[in-house]
């Protein structure tokens, strides 16, 4: 990345960093030759490319001298500067009657490349070896000030810089190249410290470990009056400890913590504190030198619902029940497991010029906003809800709006239910491609269980070794976390579907292990219920429990004062008429689903569900529809190409698309038979299994 630096086309480059430098693209020096020249040059280069007034100029340049004068003086010292420049042979400075401004197209700043860098490309800028601007100090009272400001401004970044790179890495290299990096920053940064220490001890490098921590004790005696934080000082005196030392309380500052080697325990939460008081990414893998500190700790996406909602239009009994909203919305993600709820301080109040600095200050990922309008639409009452992106500067990554026939609590709390479950689901693919660009190395548990979801998604039968890969390391490294589970049966469920082989259909013993472990963890979850019957009714032995366990969870969703998920509804409804036989109607509540009004990505993922009960129930010219669209846009799926070629069989369409169809489904699937097929329906009737073989029969399957 530097030797692409050292390519660049800019005209003018400024070196701010030390000695000053402005260079012309062959490397000619254009320097200007007086201080208050360079100091112009160098308040432009620092001004984020924005217009810099000229009455600024003049107030940092001749703070003493009366206006007049000092704008005389700036017209001076822009026409040295132009000079200057002059050889460059075309204008870099846009010189406008109230402002200057360096022109971002034709220079680059040295200083400007640390302040727009990020994790990501923090290895193509250079550590800061000097001061910023240090020749320009003692020109004028209010540079001074000023000079201060961007030398504090560019330390600030850098530390945020570096100690998000240390909530990321994971490579003990890495870790110690940034925490040098860091320490020539501040010097008496604890992060790096507990870094630079825990590294060598993962290492097994003990005696540099105990180097460290007597390099930490003096560093911190050196100031006077720090302490450093319980964390640091646990680790340190553990270390020294270990090797028979024990740290100076009067002169390093460190204080004397009884138990401190539980910090390597992981039995004290007390101790488990993120770097920099900040949350480490609930989707990246913890880096070597915070995961002993942080076992057992959860780590979440965190969402903050803004309370109240927003009313428009109500009256005053309307208006009590629609400030509850954000309330009862709060409470439908307390108990599931993929989500912490960020609870606001009494009397928080966001910052009105960045109120997503304080939100992300909370902790929050997400933050949840809700509107509540009269009139908008047919019903009386119109819900919109949006989910913004702290991170990434508050851009909408979820939305959808629910009408209410009326505001009663009850039938409010059921209906959140539908938009609350698309919500968690939309939400766990916008963590998904947020993190595309990671290797499946670099995530957590949760964020392989958030990639199995993406890539299910693209519904590619090539793409599932890599899940089954991801899926078993993400088991292995946290065997508690729930969405893998959940992803393990969806991926289990979808493959079974998909893969004819004796692999595949070996799958649905491993989904129902899966699915049995889902129940027993949320048995309150109608979902986890429907998912386990889904996979039971493909076994022929387990058809009568499959309709058992379905008739249990409509009864309990049917309770009075049970609040329920409509979609759940639903999908129970759907299986209890496919395993009663009643197809006709299960096609009919399929349909009904297919038009999820809620943009949840999991009722994407189920179409294919949708297509194969809605060919059974008679609703074919739909599943046509569905089945061309799923062959254009994902033809390596085959069960959909199953359903689709029945559908058009039974329907009695062109010989030509039939052909096509079965063509295509040959090439995927070249020893597919009727039998195989008429193996994923043991809970058909003897009859409408005889109408599937005949019809696949006629387009020349065996």
């Amino acid at each position: 990345m530097r030797q692409a630096r050292e390519a660049d086309p800019t005209l003018l480059r400024l070196k701010l960093i030390g000695q000053m430098e402005a260079r012309t693209l062959t490397g000619e020096s254009v320097l200007p030759v007086g201080g208050k020249t360079r100091a112009l040059l160098a308040i432009l280069a620092l001004s984020d490319r924005k217009p810099v007034l000229r009455s600024r100029l003049a107030e940092l340049l001749w703070s003493r001298r009366p206006e007049d004068m000092a704008r005389a003086s700036l017209r001076q010292e822009i026409h040295r500067l132009l000079d200057a420049l002059s050889p460059l042979g075309v204008e870099i400075i846009d010189v406008q009657r109230h402002s200057l401004m360096l022109k971002p197209a034709l220079t680059s700043v040295d200083a400007e490349r640390i302040l727009t860098a990020s994790v990501r490309t923090i290895d193509s800028i250079p550590a800061p070896e000097e001061v910023l601007l240090g020749e320009l100090s003692g020109i004028d009272v209010a540079l001074d000030e000023w000079l201060s400001q961007q030398r504090a401004r560019l330390s600030h970044h850098l530390l945020g810089l570096y100690e998000g790179c240390l909530r990321e890495l994971t490579d003990p290299e890495q870790v110690d190249d940034v925490t040098d990096r860091l320490l020539k920053v501040d010097a008496l940064n604890e992060a790096a410290w507990r870094a630079k220490i825990q590294s060598a001890l993962r290492r097994g490098e003990q005696a540099r470990a105990v180097l460290l921590a007597e390099q930490a004790v003096r560093a911190f005696g050196q100031e006077e009056g720090h302490v450093a934080g319980p964390v640091t000082q646990a680790l340190i005196s553990s270390v020294l400890k270990a090797a028979g030392l024990e740290p100076s309380i009067g002169t390093a500052g460190i204080a004397e913590l009884d138990g401190a080697s539980v910090l390597f325990s992981g039995n004290d939460d007390t101790l488990a504190v993120p770097i920099g008081a900040q949350r480490t990414d609930p989707m990246l893998a913890l880096p070597l030198h915070l995961s002993q500190m942080a076992a057992g700790q959860s780590r979440k996406i965190s969402l903050l619902v803004l309370s109240p909602f927003a009313a428009d239009g109500l009256k005053d009994a309307e208006l009590k029940c629609a400030t509850s909203l954000s309330d009862q919305f709060e409470l439908l993600f307390v108990h599931v497991d993929t989500f912490d709820i960020v609870a606001k301080p009494e009397g928080f109040v966001p910052d009105p010029a960045n109120p997503l600095a304080s939100y992300r200050g909370l902790g929050a990922d997400y933050v949840v906003t809700g509107a509540v309008r009269a009139g908008a639409s047919d019903n009386a009452f119109r819900l919109i809800l949006k989910v913004l992106d702290v991170r990434a500067g508050g851009f909408i990554v979820w939305g959808t709006y629910y009408d209410l026939p009326d505001l009663d609590p009850m039938s409010v709390s059921n209906g959140l239910m539908g938009p609350a479950t698309a919500m968690q689901w939309g939400l766990l693919l916008a963590e998904a491609r947020r993190t595309a660009n990671r290797a499946d190395s670099e995530l957590s548990a949760l964020g392989k269980a958030t990639r199995v979801f993406m890539l299910l998604l693209k519904r590619d039968n090539a793409l599932f070794p890599r899940i089954s890969q991801l899926l078993d390391a993400a088991g292995i490294e946290d065997p508690r976390e729930g969405t893998v589970a959940v992803m393990q049966v969806l991926y289990c469920l979808i493959r079974y579907e998909n893969d004819w082989s004796a692999a595949g259909t070996a799958l649905l013993a491993r989904g129902i292990e899966f699915a049995r472990l889902l129940v027993n963890l949320k048995p309150d979850a109608p979902g986890m219920a429907i998912l386990l019957s889904t996979l039971l009714m493909h076994d022929p032995a387990s058809v009568p429990l499959a309709r058992s366990i379905m008739r249990m969870c409509e009864k309990s969703m049917a309770g009075a004062s049970s609040m329920h998920n409509m979609h759940d509804v639903l999908l129970c409804r759907v299986l209890l008429h496919v395993l009663d036989g009643n197809l006709a109607e299960a096609a009919a509540v399929a349909g009904k689903l297919r038009h999820n009004p809620y943009h949840s990505p999991l009722s994407t993922l189920i179409r294919p569900f949708f297509m194969m009960v809605m060919m059974l129930g008679g609703e074919r010219q739909d599943v046509i529809e569905m089945g061309r669209l799923m062959a254009g846009l994902h033809p390596n799926y085959s069960s959909t190409l199953v359903y689709y070629l029945a559908a058009l069989v039974l329907e009695g369409e062109s010989a030509e698309e039939i052909q096509q169809v079965r063509q295509h489904l040959h090439r995927l699937v070249p020893d597919l038979t009727i039998e195989k097929i008429l193996s994923r329906f043991p809970y058909l009737s003897a009859s409408k299994k005889a109408e599937l073989r005949q019809a696949f029969s006629s387009t020349g399957l065996l």
